[in-house]
């Protein structure tokens, strides 16, 4: 937010004369015949308005409006929509610009207020020298969530700045740092705190129980279907997931929430951080996670676009692709004991070689189109274009890159069954790991669907700590 730009506003509230967006313009040395211009003026007014009304004070850009026409900007009442004061075409035909304009000249010329206000305490965070979001800030917003808010109650009123200043100045800047390390993505994380309530017979507003920020494509925002992140302390955790808008006002008809209710996969619905681990986690990690998230779940997300917005089939979700998943809770804590039963069985071993190798070359080929979906997305097509398979023999299936460009071998493990079916590795495959363990990861394809060419998946990384190994056969040599 422009702070110069707001100090300019109030300073012309307290004047008291209303003045033209050429003003503002001139003050951030744009041109107003060029199309960016506009959207930046647009922008930085927006903004100051949304953070004034965020902290329920008026609309200070209502004090600028057109030299010509003496009235207020579409993007003025387009803003109050946002807001949710009204629609825009009612603001406009009621001239409610004028109202908030008086509002905000009655507010600022109050001394009281300019000596609260108009000097911002809001804090700026970054990832590394900045506090991470805190137990006791959770426990904090736990005790305030859903309480009828009171605004005549210093209690109240200081309880609602420190959320502000927190938690959900702590989310926007998370969704922030998101979006800045991703490739053709914005955020919506305006920080509306409260929510519509009732007490005593009469509406009032009361204390929201979560934060939320909306993360999705460019140009998307209309479709309100969205990656979400947020602090909810009634679950005691940082939240982050695949989701969409459900409220009565979503430009979502009942049957598209529907779809979206169905077709969003339920390891996409909701992945959290608890509380009780936050202390092992900061901003870096935070951040790297979620951006890993939405890389991850990129082509998920367009496919519940197209199919909601009426542009896929319904049989052609979720095909040709993997979800990522936590990695499995619940393994084994030693070696099974071996128990065979010597029992003879016919095995036609041409058949089940063939399709074992058939099963292994779609996982192969799917983790080749992730690998290089998630570089494309990150803005590094160059890397894209070098991701590949490995040759027979080489100890691994798919080269792939870091965004640093480091290589990064990949081994791949398929299966029809669940997360906990065993695997096998070669010997050449081991000792390959053994030697490149710091670049070597094993993605475990599982639930693979032939009909969907699909499956989920999880990552191996730290082989020594997550893997147990069995041998199950010898290589036998004659003794001298």
């Amino acid at each position: 937010m422009n702070q110069e730009i707001r100090k300019f506003l109030i300073d012309q509230c307290v004047l008291g004369e209303p003045i033209y967006y050429e003003d503002v313009a001139k003050k951030l040395k744009l041109d107003l015949a060029l199309d960016k211009d506009r959207n930046i003026l647009s922008r930085t007014l927006g903004e100051i308005s949304a953070y004034e009304y965020e902290n329920e004070r008026p609309l200070i850009s209502a004090i600028t409006i057109y030299k010509i026409g003496n009235d207020h900007g579409p993007g003025f009442y387009k803003l109050c929509e946002e807001l949710g004061i009204g629609k825009a075409s009612t603001l406009r035909r009621k001239l409610f610009g004028f109202t908030a304009m008086e509002n905000s000249k009655k507010f600022w010329q109050d001394e009281f207020n300019r000596q609260q206000f108009y000097e911002l305490k809001t804090p700026v965070y970054n990832s590394i020298d900045n506090p991470f979001i805190t137990v006791e800030e959770l426990e904090f917003f736990r005790k305030w969530a859903n309480r009828v808010y009171d605004k005549s109650n210093k209690d109240h009123y200081s309880a609602k700045e420190y959320l502000l200043e927190t938690v959900w100045y702590k989310t926007k800047f998370w969704s922030n740092e998101v979006v800045d390390r991703l490739e053709n993505y914005e955020t919506s994380n305006r920080r509306a705190w409260s929510k519509r309530d009732w007490k005593d017979g009469k509406r009032a507003s009361s204390f929201k129980p979560y934060t939320w920020a909306r993360i999705f494509k460019n140009g998307g925002k209309s479709k309100d279907i969205f990656f979400t992140v947020g602090v909810d302390p009634l679950q005691k955790a940082l939240v982050y997931k695949l989701d969409y808008y459900h409220e009565g006002d979503s430009k979502l008809n009942h049957e598209q929430k529907e779809l979206c209710e169905k077709y969003i996969p339920v390891g996409l619905k909701w992945n959290e951080i608890p509380e009780s681990e936050l202390l092992t986690w900061d901003w870096e990690s935070l951040i790297k996670k979620t951006v890993e998230f939405i890389s991850a779940n990129s082509h998920h997300y367009d496919q519940v676009v197209k199919m909601v917005w009426g542009d896929n089939k319904l049989e052609t979700i979720f095909t040709n692709n993997l979800t990522l998943r936590d990695f499995p809770t619940g393994g084994l804590s030693e070696l099974p004991k071996l128990n065979p039963n010597f029992k003879g069985t016919d095995v036609d071993f041409l058949k089940k070689n063939k399709e074992d190798k058939e099963l292994g070359d779609f996982g192969e080929e799917l983790v080749l189109d992730y690998e290089k979906n998630k570089l494309r997305e990150k803005g590094l097509d160059k890397l894209a274009e070098k991701v590949k398979f490995a040759k027979d023999g080489q100890g691994y299936d798919v080269l792939s890159f870091n965004k640093n460009g480091s290589e990064i071998y990949i081994e791949v493990k398929t299966t029809r069954g669940n997360d906990k079916t065993p695997f096998y590795l070669s010997e050449n495959e081991k000792l390959f790991l053994e030697r490149n363990s710091k670049k070597y990861l094993i993605y475990r394809l599982y639930n693979y669907d032939y009909d969907k060419n699909y499956a989920d998946f999880f990552i191996i990384r730290d082989i020594e700590n997550q893997l147990l190994f069995q041998p199950t056969e010898f290589k036998v040599y004659l003794r001298k």
